[in-house]
């Protein structure tokens, strides 16, 4: 009854169920069962469902519900037997399918035909034939095989339950395919709704459920097949966590797809999404995917989850498979961890383009000076360092060398130093009155060396920092 609205005192209900509840129990409303099923389309009036019971086809106890039916053989002793009746179907479709295969292989090696051969067949060698006979018994093989790995998916009830879920924080994205990750890596914003819609699609990862739902509590398969019960913010900032790192995990498969800069620009955007999106992503989409999962897979994920537990617990071969997939997922996140490392050091980036600590350390005072009767922007200091961010984005760039992730990454990372820098050194500058010292020292990142124009420079400095003087001599004659 697509109005929820009592047709005789005009109340109108949030639920279909309020107004049957209203037509059942209300006085001036009240209606008979009958006529409470016949107004919302239920097939069996009250009367047909008392003279038509369903009975158990194992222990012949009757029901009045298919629902309690499917309960009842799923937690009794009945689904032992349904399970022994669909391995004796299995075991004889297998040979009925060993047999098929084998008559009709037999039936091409006696007309000495070959599949997708366009040699005659009175010209084909004896080599061949023998060959083909190996090839379609290996292929024989594998397609029995097949069907016996199928025997490990197909349970009780018609129900495809697979052998393995993945905890929580364990979830895999090799599962997804390269051309499908690098949609999801070039839809911008939408990249992180992208991949947590793609990999809890995937009956696999299916990992939680709520054990009430009417109550915020959301119970995860952790990696010690328990469950750990989250309640539901602290899942979302967790679920979200999960989000970034597939994307992570993501760039690091793709990374041999991608340039240097489509590298840089991708983890830009997954840098952009975890810091300014986390409340906009919760807020606006991914709250709704929870609750649409809970809404049309509760019961199911409800009852795969416990069956898994239980058969980790009961069988060891499932077990030993499910912490293998464990560590499989753990040296995916170690390899994508080691990509994430910087590899091209600040002593390497020194050796060629100068330390700067030294370089402005040694005009410290005609530095000074500058910044007082120059404008900031325009000032040797603010140079200085702008040259300096684009020389280091042109190293990393253009190198011919292995550059990592983590190299390019730590572009944005070191410019963002260097700017927040510049804008505190721009407030001290700003702030100075006259003759008070204009201290240019940050931190130790950026405390200058303190080198007099009359001292000589240690033996132990590069000689490529001389060179970056003279540079520097030029700069300040300009």
């Amino acid at each position: 009854m697509a109005d929820r609205t009592c047709t005789k005192c005009k109340d109108v209900f949030k639920y279909p169920s309020g107004l049957k509840r209203h037509l059942l129990f209300s006085i001036h409303c009240k209606k008979s069962n009958d006529e409470v099923n016949i107004l919302f389309n239920n097939i069996k009036t009250e009367t047909e469902i008392n003279n038509k019971n369903i009975n158990c086809i194992y222990c012949s106890k009757e029901f009045s519900r298919k629902d309690s039916l499917q309960r009842h053989i799923e937690s009794s002793k009945c689904s032992r037997k349904q399970i022994q009746e669909n391995e004796n179907t299995l075991n004889i479709s297998k040979q009925n399918l060993q047999i098929l295969i084998r008559e009709e292989a037999q039936k091409m090696l006696n007309n000495n035909t070959l599949p997708n051969n366009n040699l005659p067949n009175n010209n084909l060698p004896n080599n061949n034939l023998t060959n083909s006979n190996n090839t379609i018994n290996n292929n024989i093989n594998n397609i029995i095989n097949n069907n016996n790995n199928s025997n490990n998916t197909i349970i009780n009830n018609n129900n495809t339950i697979i052998q393995h879920i993945n905890p929580f924080g364990f979830e895999d994205v090799r599962t997804i395919p390269i051309t499908e990750m690098k949609q999801i890596l070039a839809s911008g914003p939408e990249s992180g709704i992208e991949i947590i819609k793609t990999i809890y699609s995937k009956i696999e990862n299916k990992n939680f459920y709520k054990p009430n739902i009417s109550k915020p509590e959301i119970a995860c398969l952790n990696k010690d097949f328990n469950l750990t019960i989250y309640k539901s913010r602290e899942f979302c900032d967790a679920l979200f966590d999960r989000c970034i790192a597939f994307l992570h995990h993501m760039l690091y498969l793709c990374k041999d797809e991608y340039t240097k800069h489509n590298i840089r620009y991708i983890y830009d955007n997954i840098e952009h999404i975890e810091t300014t999106m986390r409340t906009e992503i919760y807020d606006k989409k991914l709250k709704t995917i929870i609750e649409t999962e809970f809404l049309n897979n509760n019961i199911n994920n409800k009852d795969r989850i416990k069956k898994f537990i239980k058969e980790i617990k009961d069988n060891v071969d499932t077990k030993d498979n499910s912490l293998l997939q464990i560590k499989n997922t753990l040296d995916l996140k170690e390899d994508n961890n080691n990509e994430y490392k910087i590899s091209i050091t600040s002593l390497e980036l020194n050796n060629v383009y100068g330390d700067p600590k030294i370089i402005l350390g040694t005009r410290k005072e005609e530095i000074i000076l500058n910044l007082r009767i120059s404008r900031f922007e325009e000032s040797i200091f603010y140079n200085f360092w702008i040259d300096r961010i684009k020389n280091i984005k042109k190293y990393v760039m253009n190198s011919n060398k292995n550059v990592s992730i983590g190299d390019i990454a730590n572009l944005s990372k070191e410019e963002n130093k260097i700017m927040t820098m510049l804008g505190l050194i721009k407030m001290k500058v700003e702030n100075n009155r006259g003759d008070d010292y204009l201290d240019l020292n940050i931190n130790d990142e950026f405390r200058l060396a303190d080198i007099d124009d009359s001292e000589d420079i240690d033996d132990s400095t590069n000689i490529r920092e001389l060179n970056n003087l003279h540079t520097f001599d030029s700069l300040v004659s300009g």
